[in-house]
């Protein structure tokens, strides 16, 4: 269907993930149109790309004329531009649905994982742009070298006498299993978006599922090394690499990678990435040496995932090399921001769940072993909170100070809303701290900042609210 619309209609085009569809849409000579319920960057990004982009859902915005409408999955189906393509006879599709349908004529690597999917899909962008590959990119952030975008269209086979697709698979509401993938790389299964899953066990099944659907002829690549990670191959056709940092390892397959030197600092330390063949006599053979260009032991492992998929596709060891040295972070990645605070450096960071929150704190303190810093983070979807609040409470050690707005909206209904409040959240997290200070919303939180700027050297925002807003009010 998307293929052959020519009048296509996104709801919910605001997102980053929808946005990137219409653009792609409007560069390739369609007619694409669009709406939201706020206004944002990305938006006026659409707007000054020519694609008209209405604020609010309105059933007036969909005509006869429109082919295809293609929704945000946290679109409602009473939505009244989805109630009136339905009378109209329009087909709809879901975002999901609409980039499984664009990956069929691709050979496409998937990266996915609870964490590190949008960091480790960036690298492998700007691997296989820096070596000739030209990609089509799909991303859930923004790269300076693909002009401040989240996407990018190749034009040329390089890849089995297809066109390579590199893409950010997100797992939520199980959207990465709509997709085309003949290389699958899980960077880790932790706990997420249990609001739609509800147990970790049908969460862990995702990933299961993407697994299997691998083709035989196609490449599964897992960290062995992490806990819900291991065995979700088990039942796979395709065979597949697993990443270790445990030296002297026999994989279970014909291949295995060894990542050397995860515990060390990540920017001080240049890693290697061994292949380990599998026979009764192991013997090994050398591989790119990395050192990651950003900080974060994190990017350590990132940068193995990304090393072992460009080994795959065929890349030298010198590509490799060369390719991943020149990734320099992304869009809300500990992306440095601009504000007007004096000596203070404010970083802006998508982190919202435990693991991510403390592994991006524990990269910030060994970047400034000496300075203060605090920590802002915008607690958002009530159920997350509530499932995991001992873990939410334990993320802030690396950190001076903590300060925490209401939990942000989304999604949630109101029994959803009565299951916990901010105030359960301040106490789990004062007891493993001792201070840690509330806000209301972005607002407040500006100035509260202002208030208590002398006190801190560096100030990294957190989470997938508004509060990357922050930064605009400072």
């Amino acid at each position: 269907m998307l293929k052959e619309a020519n009048k296509i209609h996104f709801i919910g085009i605001g997102g980053i993930g929808v946005s990137t569809l219409a653009q792609i849409s409007n560069d390739q000579g369609k007619t694409a149109t669009g709406s939201d319920i706020e206004d944002s960057d990305h938006i006026h990004q659409l707007q000054k790309e020519g694609i008209k982009v209405s604020i609010g859902h309105k059933a007036e915005n969909i005509d006869k004329d429109h082919d295809l409408i293609v929704y945000s999955y946290a679109i409602e189906k009473e939505n009244p531009e989805l109630t009136r393509a339905r009378e109209l006879g329009i087909p709809t599709i879901t975002y999901p649905e609409a980039v499984g349908e664009f990956s069929q004529d691709y050979y496409t690597v998937s990266i996915t994982g609870t964490h590190g999917k949008s960091t480790t899909t960036s690298m492998m962008a700007i691997l296989a742009m820096d070596a000739g590959l030209d990609p089509t990119i799909i991303l859930g952030t923004k790269l300076k070298e693909m002009g401040d975008k989240n996407y990018r269209i190749g034009t040329k086979p390089s890849i089995n006498g297809k066109k390579l697709l590199i893409v950010e698979a997100c797992e939520f509401r199980n959207a990465f299993l709509y997709y085309k993938t003949d290389v699958l790389a899980v960077i880790n299964v932790d706990s997420d978006h249990l609001d739609f899953f509800k147990t970790q066990e049908n969460y862990i099944e995702a990933f299961k599922k993407a697994c299997n659907q691998v083709p035989k002829d196609g490449l599964i690549i897992v960290d062995s090394d992490d806990k819900w990670s291991r065995g979700i191959w088990t039942k796979a056709d395709a065979p597949f690499l697993k990443i270790t940092s445990k030296p002297n390892k026999y994989a279970t397959c014909n291949k295995s990678y060894l990542l050397e030197g995860r515990t060390l600092t990540p920017n001080k330390t240049r890693i290697k990435v061994e292949t380990h063949k599998y026979e009764k006599e192991k013997t090994v053979s050398p591989k790119p040496k990395i050192k990651p260009p950003v900080p974060g032991k994190f990017n350590i492992r990132n940068s193995a995932f990304t090393a072992v998929i460009g080994q795959y596709l065929g890349l030298t060891d010198e590509q490799i090399e060369k390719g991943i040295t020149k990734y320099k972070g992304s869009w809300r990645r500990m992306e440095l921001k601009t504000t007007s605070l004096n000596e203070i450096k404010f970083y802006d960071d998508y982190a919202h769940l435990p693991a991510e929150i403390d592994l991006t704190l524990e990269a910030i303190r060994d970047e400034y072993p000496d300075k203060k810093i605090l920590a802002v983070f915008q607690p958002h979807q009530f159920v997350r909170i509530k499932l995991l609040l001992k873990e939410f409470g334990a993320a802030f050690s690396h950190v001076d100070g903590v300060l925490i707005p209401d939990i942000l909206r989304n999604r949630d209904t109101k029994e959803q809303m009565a299951m916990i409040g901010t105030p359960e959240l301040l106490d789990e997290i004062r007891k493993n701290h001792d201070n840690v200070n509330h806000t209301t919303d972005i607002p407040d939180t500006a100035k509260w900042i202002k208030t208590h700027e002398k006190e801190y050297d560096i100030i990294i925002a957190m989470g997938s609210g508004n509060i990357k807003k922050l930064y605009k009010h400072l």
